[in-house]
């Protein structure tokens, strides 16, 4: 299939959770042979050991996948801000879609931070970028299912590591829990500092998952 596109970082000769990036490449039904024609785009990326660490957009495009290279963003605690842009119903979304006006509108709505999609009735979506986790009052941890969202790479391998429970998340709660973060294959797992202003706690278990995947 065209008009998908996968990111991974390379970083020190390796991309995490590698298999996984090429299986959500499938599940997007992009043949087989393009798939391997995306890892063979990874290798040799991976083959520059030396380089500098470097967030690489992979665009499928019939059979030639065309990569596209930018350094990683900043892995610094995120300001969010909430915009309604999230619709449990766009299946749409749950590929890695190369179109991508609904992130730069959503985007443009945040004036400059991070977009946090809300639905209309004020369910937890993703960010523009970004799987989104909270650590809830009575410290479960909870994300939203991926019914109208993207199925994160590094957000499968964070419920495998945490033991995280997929469910609807209200704002409201994730608003009043402990600390919430995100998790990108780009940045890794990233604390959520505040959102439309207010101010999130922390906890150790951020910086304790951001350390495992770091080890990755």
């Amino acid at each position: 299939m065209s008009g998908v596109f996968e990111t991974v970082r390379v970083d020190a000769g390796r991309v995490r959770l590698r298999e996984r990036h090429l299986a959500r490449l499938r599940a997007s039904a992009v043949p087989e042979a393009v798939v391997r024609a995306a890892d063979a785009v990874i290798e040799r990326w991976c083959g520059l050991a030396d380089a500098e660490p470097v967030v690489l957009r992979i665009d499928i495009d019939g059979c030639c996948p065309r990569p596209a290279p930018r350094p990683p963003s900043t892995s610094a605690p995120l300001e969010l801000c909430t915009v309604v842009a999230f619709d449990p119903n766009d299946v749409t979304r749950e590929r890695k879609r190369r179109d991508r006006a609904w992130a730069e509108e959503a985007e443009a709505a945040a004036g400059g931070l991070e977009a946090l999609c809300v639905s209309p009735g004020g369910l937890v979506g993703e960010t523009t970028r970004a799987n989104v986790f909270a650590i809830v009052a009575d410290g479960t941890i909870a994300t939203p299912p991926t019914r109208g969202l993207l199925p994160g790479v590094t957000r499968s391998w964070a419920i495998e590591r945490t033991g995280a429970v997929e469910r609807p998340l209200p704002l409201v709660e994730l608003l009043a829990g402990r600390a919430a973060f995100v998790t990108t294959a780009g940045r890794g797992i990233v604390r959520i500092a505040a959102i439309d202003g207010r101010a999130l706690g922390d906890d150790p278990l951020i910086d304790a998952l951001a350390d495992a995947w770091r080890r990755l």
